[in-house]
């Protein structure tokens, strides 16, 4: 039977969707597939819908991955078929893939690009646009090699420039091409470059805690009577959540998470030296939450301070934590989050009713020449962003609300969800490849990804983009909904105290949060 190659596209939604994001693709190229299978799920603005293979036959080019956001009516699969009736579709054996617009990751996330493999001009720039940076150039020189002349090598740097790291995989893995000059870099390399581990600290011990009160998803739906459970745990895959009583404190919760990290790193609380508390709704807003905290624990003379970065806020206050202790500021230091979202989510409002709960998660960093080996976190932004989630009144500007209830909802956390998702997907799988570029991993050197814990969906797109499975994610989103800052370190608390992680683990860490803030990194355990 004739055969013949097709373009099958994105499909087009309506006039008022113009892309649609790719959760997961099922095919590979090479596999005979049926008309109606579901080979793909993708996501609009307004649903989440199965695709369907549009005939028999087998794929020749899948032209997208997980996490991608493609227009409508882009190019999404290359199929061989013998199905007369899409004959409109069908493009010659030698046509070139048309290249998809590539999904724009978010603006000032610090990420490393994917490897760019292609020859090098000069130092300063090629005819294909890419870049040097000095220290690559200068490393280059002085193992004797040409910048202008050298192929093969990876563009990793800031913009896809080539950096000093290329050049030191580069040399590392062809240690005939440096010639004379390789001794030279070698020497200056042992003699600059931190010993392993240096840039490390040690987390001692880790502990979490939640709220006794339970809140499944089927009594949020009673504000929602056109919904049902089976589909919002399809959007969120969350079952439930845990909300705090009235007895019950953002800062009592920290001190039971505090006190499990401290038990298990054999350590108490007169030996803690500084608290670091990351939450966007403290207890009362002066003085700080880890003030009340050290009081409550009995550690009065310690240094302590809040920090928001919303969802990333438990990383940005472990990189806060680990520098301390680099730089001599203190020796032993609780890193801890909680959160009371209940507080501020709008029972009403579908985007953010069935999302969050409370809890709160602690580590206990020292400098200890032992224990896990905390490597630095990359942390970073783009506020172009700020309005994908945010709680506009409860500051300087709107302190209170309205006598007539007017703005109360600006009282309440506020998302685009559609934004959101888009967003992150990228978002988390640039910093967990950012991560394994950093420390020469590859997806099967990880043990475990624990990140923060958004929306299920998004993780499964994240895992399927990276290349590590979604088995390797520590997930505790069912039980617990999305607890912003908490949610990594309540993960990991959690994951430990089921004893999951076995010594030598490489656990990476993983965030997105409201502003938007971006935090990633390595954990050894």
């Amino acid at each position: 039977m004739d055969t013949f190659l097709i373009d099958v596209a994105i499909p087009s939604m309506g006039a008022t969707v113009s892309e649609l994001t790719v959760i997961d693709i099922k095919v590979v190229s090479g596999v005979h597939i049926a008309k109606g299978e579901k080979i793909a799920e993708l996501e609009s603005d307004k649903s989440v819908f199965e695709f369907e293979a549009p005939c028999d036959g087998t794929i020749e080019i899948v032209q997208a991955r997980a996490g991608d956001i493609l227009p409508s009516g882009s190019p999404f699969l290359r199929i061989r078929t013998a199905d007369i009736s899409l004959k409109n579709l069908q493009v010659k054996d030698d046509a070139p893939v048309v290249a998809k617009p590539l999904t724009p990751a978010p603006a000032t996330v610090s990420v490393a690009p994917a490897p760019v493999v292609a020859k090098i001009g000069t130092p300063a720039s090629t005819p294909s646009g890419l870049q040097w940076t000095p220290r690559a150039a200068k490393l280059a020189q002085e193992a004797g090699l040409d910048p202008a002349t050298l192929t093969g090598i990876a563009a990793t740097g800031p913009g896809g420039r080539v950096s000093g790291d290329d050049i030191t995989a580069y040399l590392a893995a062809n240690p005939k091409a440096a010639g004379s000059g390789l001794s030279t870099l070698s020497s200056q390399l042992s003699s600059s470059a931190p010993a392993a581990g240096a840039e490390t600290v040690c987390i001692a011990g880790v502990g979490y805690a939640v709220p006794k009160n339970v809140r499944p998803t089927s009594e949020i739906l009673k504000a929602f009577p056109g919904r049902t459970e089976a589909e919002m745990h399809k959007l969120t895959g969350i079952h439930e959540r845990r909300y705090a009583d009235a007895d019950e404190s953002a800062t009592s919760l920290a001190a039971t998470a505090v006190n499990h990290a401290l038990a298990q790193a054999g350590m108490t609380a007169a030996q803690i030296d500084g608290i670091i508390l990351a939450t966007i709704i403290p207890d009362q807003p002066v003085p700080s939450m880890a003030s009340a905290l050290a009081r409550l624990l009995g550690c009065t003379k310690a240094l302590a301070f809040d920090v928001n970065a919303a969802c990333s806020g438990w990383l940005y206050a472990l990189e806060v934590g680990r520098a301390f202790i680099r730089g001599g500021t203190a020796k032993n230091v609780i890193v801890v989050t909680a959160e009371l979202l209940s507080r501020i989510t709008n029972p009403n409002d579908h985007e953010t009713a069935f999302l969050f709960g409370d809890g709160a998660g602690a580590a206990i960093l020292t400098d200890a020449p032992d224990g896990h080996r905390l490597h630095r976190m990359a942390l970073s932004g783009d506020a172009s962003a700020f309005e994908a989630i945010q709680r506009p009144g409860g500051g300087a500007n709107r302190p209170i609300p309205n006598a007539d209830g007017s703005d109360r909802d600006d009282f309440y956390l506020q998302m685009d969800g559609g934004a959101v998702f888009k967003s992150a997907v990228i978002a988390f799988a640039n910093e967990i490849e950012s991560a394994m570029q950093r420390h020469g991993l590859k997806p099967d050197d990880i043990a475990w990804i624990v990140p923060h814990q958004a929306n299920e969906r998004i993780l499964k797109a994240v895992g399927k983009r990276v290349g590590i499975p979604f088995e390797k994610f520590v997930v505790t989103i069912a039980k617990y909904g999305n607890t912003s800052g908490a949610s990594v370190s309540m993960a990991l608390g959690w994951a430990a105290e089921e004893g999951i992680f076995k010594a030598g683990d490489k656990i990476i860490f993983c965030s997105v949060g409201a502003g938007l803030t971006f935090a990633g990194g390595l954990l050894v355990w």
